[in-house]
């Protein structure tokens, strides 16, 4: 005797099997990137062998990465949110997220002075990768899943959430921009050359997406089983670069600010199962 699974069923299927095979793919180019790294800290004669590949080694990792972002999230959201709702939630990502980045590399605000090169390809008006935008999108609704495990209220969510974009940066930032030279900053400033500005525009920009999605869209209707894995994975790849390039205030900035949402995930489950 067969059985023949419904149509949402068999739809939910192909897409956690499609997000598992990208979430491998997303691994796997973090992993080629250390382990590329790593061989070359271990054998820099090595250098002489892919000195000449060495830029487009470093790109095609990343790039994957960065592409994967944005489709693990909508892979995550998109059985829960619909078509609709992911499409605004998308848009708002992206378009707040831009529009916030085309004002930082003309103006200087609200994240200081700052520019990309060209390591992260070609730009949007010539100003910001068409990679960094989605990004935004892509950790805005993780971090807001998260923050809605925490605390219960719409504001409450949006200001953890918001916190906790601002913790990924932490480690990110000395990677992508000290490690290797993704973007620089050319006024310098306190936390390997990234001004304390930086952190204050991270903060305000989330805050306006994931007001957004609170309040215009109402919010994720359920949590993703798999959106503190995301987390992890795109905190520890820079994490690990800044570990490699021995940039230890970062690393140890980096592992305190990792662990904070995990400690607040643990302390609440552990509350939530302790016997009455």
């Amino acid at each position: 005797m067969t059985t023949t699974l419904d149509p949402p069923v068999q739809e939910n299927d192909r897409i956690e099997r499609l997000f598992k095979i990208c979430l491998w793919v997303f691994i796997g180019s973090i992993g080629f990137s250390l382990a590329g790294t790593l061989l070359l800290k271990v054998f820099p004669s090595l250098m002489g062998v892919f000195g000449p590949y060495y830029v487009q080694l470093v790109k095609t990792p990343t790039w994957t990465y960065m592409s994967l972002m944005p489709v693990l999230s909508i892979l995550m959201y998109i059985r829960s949110l619909g078509p609709a709702l992911m499409a605004f939630f998308v848009l708002w990502g992206v378009f707040v997220g831009g529009m916030a980045e085309l004002m930082g590399t003309t103006t200087g605000l609200p994240f200081g002075a700052y520019e990309y090169t060209s390591w992260l390809g070609p730009k949007l008006l010539d100003h910001v990768p068409y990679f960094i935008p989605a990004s935004w999108f892509a950790m805005a609704i993780v971090c807001l899943d998260l923050a809605g495990r925490i605390v219960e209220k719409r504001w409450e969510r949006v200001v953890v959430g918001s916190l906790f974009m601002v913790l990924w940066d932490v480690s990110l930032d000395p990677a992508m921009s000290f490690a290797f030279p993704f973007w620089t900053y050319p006024d310098g400033g306190f936390f390997f050359n990234m001004p304390a500005q930086n952190w204050l525009g991270w903060f305000i920009v989330s805050l306006v997406i994931l007001g957004g999605y609170e309040i215009l869209a109402g919010g994720l209707p359920k949590p993703s089983r798999w959106a503190p894995h995301v987390f992890f994975w795109n905190a520890f790849f820079p994490l690990m670069i800044s570990l490699l390039y021995g940039l230890y205030v970062a690393v140890l900035a980096g592992a305190i600010a990792l662990a904070i949402p995990y400690l607040l995930l643990w302390g609440k489950s552990s509350r939530h199962t302790l016997p009455t």
